[in-house]
């Protein structure tokens, strides 16, 4: 019986799947006990040749466009009692399966399990965009408190996942946060599990900053409803220094007066970005952001 399907989105990053998979080849559990179905959401069903897929994962070529669409496709082609969800690009824990496996049988009211998500740098200093990454995104324990949780690190029960219905496969960011919410409707419990951990390396440019947070704001813009347009004030906030963002800068533990100035001058052309597809979304101008 297969007790678990590990489902993994990707979108061209052949490397960065093949360390995910490399890590979920060396779990300290069964291979038989679990599955890998990778979503491949690129314009052709081919893979790399050079990609080494273990002896319990297939791909699965959906060519709608979108991490959820991917999901969905793979979500339908496993066969897992329990739904393992994560990223191509993050490095799961060689405990990560069977410990949220373990964590489930424990806890029979508990239908979700929020994993904790450990940004790295990609050398032995933090640079400014990373430690953007670090304070700014991906911070699980605080979307548990809120209802939701990243796909980067999320476990669901199937019998869950089949009552809440899939992904909306309309969105290119924010699935997650809608999906939980349908889930929570239905008095679904989400329990947030520091030892439940995968590594993800952090964003380390303006430029990968920049797509996230256009993504973003598009994800969050479609979820209110296409039709519906921005008050005043949140057409106006985007062009305003952020009063939260600054909290989080001067409140971080450890960072250097010129880490902070480099913080905040980028929240500041990230607030730019958000403003400039904001208005490009109000207008009906704003190209899709994968």
């Amino acid at each position: 019986m297969t007790n678990a399907s590990v489902i993994i989105p990707t979108y061209g990053d052949w490397e960065g799947l093949g360390a995910c998979l490399a890590a979920l080849s060396a779990q300290d559990i069964d291979p038989a006990r679990f599955e890998i179905v990778v979503g491949n959401n690129n314009g052709e069903p081919d893979v790399p040749e050079e990609l080494v897929l273990p002896s319990n994962a297939r791909v699965v070529w959906e060519p709608k466009p979108g991490s959820y669409s991917a999901r969905n496709a793979a979500v339908a082609e496993s066969r897992g009692q329990v739904l393992f969800f994560t990223d191509a690009d993050c490095v799961p824990a060689n405990d990560w399966v069977s410990r949220g496996l373990q964590l489930l049988e424990d806890d029979p009211g508990v239908d979700r399990l929020a994993g904790r998500i450990q940004l790295t740098p990609a050398g032995d200093r933090w640079q400014i965009a990373e430690l953007y990454d670090r304070l700014f995104n991906l911070r699980q324990a605080r979307y548990v408190k809120r209802g939701y949780a990243a796909t980067a690190n999320l476990v669901v029960r199937r019998s869950l996942f089949e009552r809440v219905g899939p992904f909306n496969d309309s969105l290119y960011s924010s699935g997650d946060k809608e999906w939980n919410r349908r889930a929570g409707k239905l008095d679904s419990g989400l329990r947030y599990c520091p030892d439940l951990v995968i590594e993800h390396g952090a964003r380390a440019s303006f430029e990968e900053h920049a797509k996230k947070r256009a993504r973003v704001t598009k994800g969050r813009f479609l979820m209110k409803g296409e039709k519906r347009r921005p008050s005043l004030w949140s057409k106006l906030r985007h062009r305003l220094p952020s009063l939260s963002a600054a909290k989080v800068i001067l409140r971080a533990p450890g960072l250097s007066m010129a880490e902070r100035a480099g913080l905040w001058r980028l929240e500041q052309r990230l607030g730019r970005v958000e403003h400039e597809t904001l208005r490009q979304l109000i207008r009906g101008e704003a190209a899709e952001h994968r």
